[in-house]
């Protein structure tokens, strides 16, 4: 059996002594060493190599994170400032339309048209088709009323409102089925009467129509019919109506005789 030197021994007590921390012996002793005739590779863990570190992780490809950039004053401010609520804001988009709704509410109405011309221009609506028109210039089925024809062909506007009334239709024309006064030549034409018609028209409406056509389109003037025209009605709706009515119940005669009416303009 071969037999381990001394000093051998020595150094690995010193070298064991060394990893361990300790102090070794000044003489190691012999029975330390491991028995004679052992091994090389059954030496003591102390010759062992001194353990390694573990490695560092390797680098990734993962995004660093993103750093924080303060917001600057402005930005900041706004983000700080109190938000409107929903239900604030539907009530300013309707203000337009409650202050739309309170003016009309508060303001008065546009005031009515009224006066003869007025209402008889809205009955004259039902005789354009037949006259030519808003301007009265005449068509194939009725006469002209414009331009002063109306005041020539009836000088009372009495008689007038008796052709309205009744009309050739309705029992207003002579025997021979003309209308007008004898002082002109003699007209024709199918006139309905507006008094007697399915739909008819009345005293009032019939006076405000005769005036309006008389001094709206013909282009007379109230001084023309002293006793019936856009003043006298306008003064008294109803006394003119009166008047229209007291016309209207000399019935349907061709010839009317409207001279034991006040307001007649001729004798």
């Amino acid at each position: 059996m071969t037999e381990i030197p001394e000093h051998l021994l020595k150094r690995a007590a010193q070298r064991r002594a060394a990893m361990t921390g300790g102090d070794a012996p000044a003489d190691a002793p012999a029975d330390a060493a491991p028995a004679a005739g052992a091994p090389a590779g059954d030496a003591p863990a102390a010759a062992a190599a001194p353990a390694k570190k573990a490695p560092s992780p390797l680098p990734t490809l993962d995004d660093e994170p993103a750093k924080v950039v303060p917001d600057i004053p402005v930005v900041a401010a706004a983000k700080s400032r109190k938000r409107i609520p929903y239900w604030a804001t539907a009530l300013l988009a309707s203000l337009p339309l409650w202050a739309f709704m309170y003016y009309y509410s508060i303001a008065e109405p546009p005031a009515e048209a009224t006066g003869a011309l007025a209402e008889g221009e809205a009955v004259y609506l039902q005789c354009q088709a037949c006259h030519g028109g808003a301007s009265g210039a005449g068509g194939a089925a009725g006469a002209q009323l414009n331009n002063g024809h109306v005041l020539e062909t009836f000088e009372d506007p009495l008689t007038m409102i008796h052709w309205i009334a009744y009309g050739s239709l309705g029992g207003g024309a002579h025997a021979d089925g003309t209308y007008s006064p004898i002082n002109r030549p003699q007209l024709t034409g199918q006139m309905p009467g507006w008094a007697v018609s399915p739909s008819p028209l009345s005293a009032e409406e019939i006076a405000a129509v005769t005036i309006y056509i008389r001094e709206g389109l013909s282009g007379g003037v109230p001084a023309d019919d002293p006793n019936f025209n856009s003043e006298v009605f306008d003064a008294d709706p109803a006394a003119a109506a009166a008047i229209a009515q007291e016309v209207i119940d000399l019935g349907a005669t061709g010839e009317p005789d409207v001279s034991g009416i006040a307001a007649a303009e001729t004798e």
